[in-house]
């Protein structure tokens, strides 16, 4: 019994280290790659930035004063009828 253990053991050692290898050999070879950040990555973050401020930010702003309004009639109108004076 205590041999297989032993066994047992040191297969899920050499398995652990062998993942390890592999883990570590696959991280060697992308940091050595040289296909990296290039021009085309960078232009398509700036569009993708640019569309956002051009589209979503106008978005926001007409979205965020509807709800204002809104707001600001429910809070006249629960005043009106909280504070009622006759």
């Amino acid at each position: 019994m205590k041999k297989c253990k032993n066994q047992l053991l040191r297969q899920i050692m050499n398995l652990r280290s062998g993942t390890l290898r592999d883990g570590l050999a696959r991280l060697r070879f992308a940091l050595n790659r040289r296909q990296g950040f290039g021009l085309n990555e960078v232009i398509g973050i700036a569009a993708g930035i640019i569309i956002a401020v051009v589209v979503v930010i106008p978005g926001l702003r007409s979205f965020a004063g509807s709800i204002l309004n809104n707001l600001t009639d429910w809070w006249n109108n629960m005043a009106q009828s909280i504070f009622a004076t006759s």
